[in-house]
């Protein structure tokens, strides 16, 4: 983890009064942490930007399947995001979304906690996380980490975004009464996707 520093020692460093900080906090020139008594603290990595002091932070892909019958679908991920990103670390998974003990998901989400991940670029969200996207977005927001979607497409109506929840919500539970193969659960979801 990073040093963080108080305000005074962050004057210090930067050779800036208090209020020039603070200032530039308000403007969104430097990003302070803000603790639970509003006392602000500045990153190390924040400080370094200002100095333009080169960091080791790299960019990341996340590839994700579900089982091992989509492989080629992982590949097929991880293909199209390096011919756009050739430079970028791969982290990827065979397991589901909706799992968070997941070995690739959790490398890079110790990456990012550590400050090394410039940007995190995906096919889609759910390739990231069924559920819990906003909260793995806000984690990467704090440490100055962006979520970048390639395959987004156009944003869902409300109506379709309760409705792939929905799905995800029974595919979820009817996998885990039914296994993932069975043919009961594709009834299930052929049935609530009519």
């Amino acid at each position: 983890m990073s040093k963080i520093y108080t305000i005074r020692e962050a004057c210090d460093i930067l050779q800036i009064d208090a209020t020039t900080l603070r200032r530039w906090d308000r403007e969104g020139k430097i990003h302070c942490i803000r603790l639970s008594n509003n006392f602000r603290r500045v990153p190390e990595e924040e400080i370094n930007r200002i100095l333009g002091v080169k960091s080791n932070r790299i960019d990341a892909i996340y590839a994700r399947v579900s089982s091992n019958g989509q492989k080629s679908d992982l590949y097929n991920q991880i293909e199209r995001l390096k011919a756009l990103h050739p430079d970028a670390a791969v982290y990827s998974d065979v397991r589901s979304g909706l799992k968070f003990n997941r070995k690739g998901f959790n490398e890079l989400l110790d990456k990012i906690e550590n400050n090394e991940i410039n940007n995190i670029y995906i096919t889609h969200k759910d390739r990231l996380a069924r559920f819990g996207f906003d909260l793995i977005e806000a984690i990467c927001r704090i440490h100055n980490t962006n979520i970048i979607e390639t395959d987004g497409g156009e944003i869902p109506s409300s109506n379709a975004e309760l409705t792939r929840d929905l799905i995800s919500i029974i595919t979820s539970f009817s996998a885990r009464l039914y296994g993932l193969r069975s043919q009961k659960m594709k009834n299930i979801l052929e049935a609530v996707k009519e």
